[in-house]
């Protein structure tokens, strides 16, 4: 069974400042649209498999990928669920959680959101069995992301707006693709590969927050 773990990710975490978006950036698909309490916490759930999930007071249905939104709630024991299992996560003021809730088990990630204005975020979780997945950029002939061991994640801030083709890799190996993924500014994008042996899929969600 899954234990409950916090990832400390790399990018410089989310200030209470970008509660407030900048009004020339709201068209560009902000996470930030209207103003938000800077004491607010975020959270969501993650539950590939499950088309529905809720957080606290707010309930989502028919979940395409079982990613939910984040809602902006009030710090503390914040009350998760998914078709799998109810949880809880321990929210602090200003930061972004992603409940991860499979069959097996909850784990807890802290997600880390740029506040650069003229980048958004991609993040990788690896809800694989497979060590040290990338995510390669064939435009940029590089990795967005490397080596992110099974059931952890990782970030970084990519300057926006962009449209690029990404390819999830094991080594070498291409095991899955997802085309003309869209980034905006102050937005994200949150990449969820699953499966298992060579029958791997990798989707693309837009991080947004419930409104």
């Amino acid at each position: 069974m899954m234990t409950k773990t916090r990832f400390n990710l790399t990018l410089v975490s989310m200030a209470t400042t970008l509660a407030f978006a900048l009004p020339s950036l709201a068209d560009d698909g902000g996470l930030y649209e209207k103003p938000i309490d800077p004491n607010s916490a975020f959270v969501r759930v993650i539950a590939p498999g499950s088309s529905i999930a809720s957080v606290k007071n707010s309930s989502f249905s028919q979940l395409n990928d079982g990613v939910s939104p984040y809602v902006a709630v009030a710090p503390g024991d914040i009350a998760v669920s998914s078709s799998f299992r109810q949880a809880s996560v321990e929210a602090a003021a200003g930061k972004f959680y992603s409940a991860v809730i499979t069959q097996d088990g909850v784990v807890t990630v802290e997600d880390d959101m740029t506040k650069n204005p003229s980048k958004a975020t991609l993040t990788l979780y690896n809800l694989t069995e497979k060590a040290a997945l990338d995510l390669f950029v064939p435009k940029a002939g590089s990795d967005a992301v490397s080596d992110v061991d099974s059931g952890a994640s990782k970030s970084v801030a990519l300057r926006a707006p962009l449209k690029v083709d990404l390819v999830v890799r094991d080594g070498e190996k291409e095991i899955a693709k997802i085309d003309a993924v869209e980034f905006k500014r102050l937005a994200g994008v949150t990449i969820v590969v699953t499966g298992t042996g060579d029958d791997v899929t990798a989707v693309a969600v837009p991080s947004t927050i419930a409104r």
